[in-house]
């Protein structure tokens, strides 16, 4: 034990060194003990070189521990040599460190398959690329989505969905678009959404593929139905009262044809205004019907938006011009804003005045019973450069479960009103790629957001 001792070996062998030295200086350099002092030379040369190797020899085990970390090989176990109490103890420091490491990585292997198992099991298509268009993964959905076995790279889908292949190239980061899958003879719809990641300084994106189906059909269906509601309400409106009218007036026709028997009817003025009047009636109310179905094909042939650059400060001073006397009339106090004041927007000037048109006449009729009528009409960028344009007046507001429908065709809080503006207003913003969103508060009032 003594003579593997790691201080003991060296105390040892630098003592042999400095005794063989004092040695060699004490042969003086004779001429007759030349060839001992080359001898003794030579043993000290030995010495120090074996003083070297052995305590070179013990870094070995330094470099060893270092590899196990850099080629992540923590198979290597460090065991006590007999080399002293201070060596025991930092091969027992090695080999806890490598424990350590070994079992972070079980942790992190466990935790990547947990995440694997996760990902491939989800219905969402889940597909991760490099910029190059490199496949780092894909799950079981995205493959079904897709109709392939397996996916290397980007390119391979360009035969069977160019658009998609696009689309995952260029769609900004955070934003999502509905895009036609072919599946045999059919097609369908697949929401995709991207995200940007940076991982080990290397650029890469994250895209879900979803199958809409259902959930447009779904969809779809509602809206016939709120539709279909809404019509029959309406229609049943005008109808009803026509088929009573008609009904009775053909009742008394039919009665004074039996008690005149005759080939001349005679009639009383009275009994005559009286047709006349049902008459006009049910002409009035055909109209109404015919006006009604009218107003359904206007809410249904929306005009494609010829989109140009316009200035939309010019645009709400001629907005303002043509209200004032209204304004006047109604008193109140209207203000607006457009910042920057060169603030242009790429779309249909006709179509975006026809909306705001509407929102204004809304925002009148919301500030008829106010005492302090405000309106405010304001325009700016938002955070992502989308031209905004809002109008807020601080009427009575809008009732939470008006507001879940005022969009639907034909509903109305109106008295004279048709129920199209704000749907037909909603259809021109979509065409346009925006949106028209409403926020109102009972007592407050209303503010009504378009966003290009």
């Amino acid at each position: 034990m003594g003579f593997k001792n790691f201080r003991f070996q060296v105390i040892l062998r630098v003592l042999l060194i400095v005794f063989t030295v004092f040695l060699f200086f004490r042969l003086d350099f004779k001429a007759s003990l030349f060839a001992t002092q080359v001898a003794v030379g030579v043993l000290i040369a030995a010495q120090t070189v074996a003083l070297i190797l052995y305590i070179e020899r013990t870094t070995d085990r330094l470099i060893k521990f270092l590899n196990t970390i850099k080629y992540d090989d923590f198979s290597e176990v460090f065991s006590s040599r007999g080399e002293g109490k201070v060596f025991d103890e930092l091969y027992q420091r090695y080999n806890e460190v490598i424990r350590k490491f070994r079992d972070i990585r079980s942790e992190k292997e466990a935790t990547t398959q947990y995440y694997q198992a996760v990902i491939q099991h989800i219905g969402i298509g889940i597909l991760t690329f490099k910029k190059s268009g490199e496949i780092q993964l894909i799950n079981n959905a995205a493959k079904r989505l897709l109709q392939v076995p397996h996916l290397l790279h980007v390119e391979q889908l360009r035969a069977n969905a160019p658009q998609l292949v696009a689309q995952l190239q260029t769609l900004p980061a955070g934003q999502s678009v509905v895009l036609q899958l072919k599946h045999a003879k059919e097609r369908v719809p697949v929401s995709l959404f991207v995200v940007d990641l940076v991982m080990r300084g290397e650029d890469f994106r994250l895209a879900s593929l979803q199958n809409i189906q259902k959930e447009l059909e779904e969809k779809e269906m509602e809206a016939w139905q709120n539709l279909i509601r809404v019509l029959t309400h309406e229609i049943m409106n005008s109808v009803t009262p026509i088929s009573s009218l008609a009904g009775s007036v053909a009742a008394d026709i039919d009665d004074y044809l039996k008690a005149q028997p005759g080939s001349v009817l005679q009639l009383q003025r009275e009994e005559t205004e009286d047709m006349g009047l049902a008459l006009q009636t049910i002409e009035r109310r055909s109209q109404g019907l015919v006006r009604f179905v009218q107003d359904f094909r206007s809410l249904a042939r929306v005009p494609v938006p010829q989109k140009h650059f316009f200035e939309v400060g010019e645009m709400l001073k001629e907005l303002q011009t043509l209200f004032q006397e209204e304004y006047n009339q109604e008193n109140i106090q209207v203000s607006f804003q457009c910042q920057p004041q060169t603030l242009q927007v790429l779309a249909d000037r006709q179509l975006v005045e026809q909306v705001l048109i509407n929102l204004l006449k809304n925002a009148i009729h919301a500030l008829a019973d106010q005492k302090d009528k405000l309106l405010q009409i304001d325009a700016f960028p938002d955070m992502d450069s989308r031209v905004v344009l809002q109008v807020s007046d601080n009427g009575s507001g809008i009732a939470e479960e008006a507001i879940e429908q005022i969009f639907l065709p034909f509903y109305t809080t109106k008295p004279t009103g048709t129920g199209i503006g704000l749907s037909l207003s909603r259809q021109i913003m979509r065409l346009h790629n925006g949106s028209l969103t409403v926020h109102s508060e009972l007592g407050i009032g209303t503010t009504f957001t378009m966003r290009f």
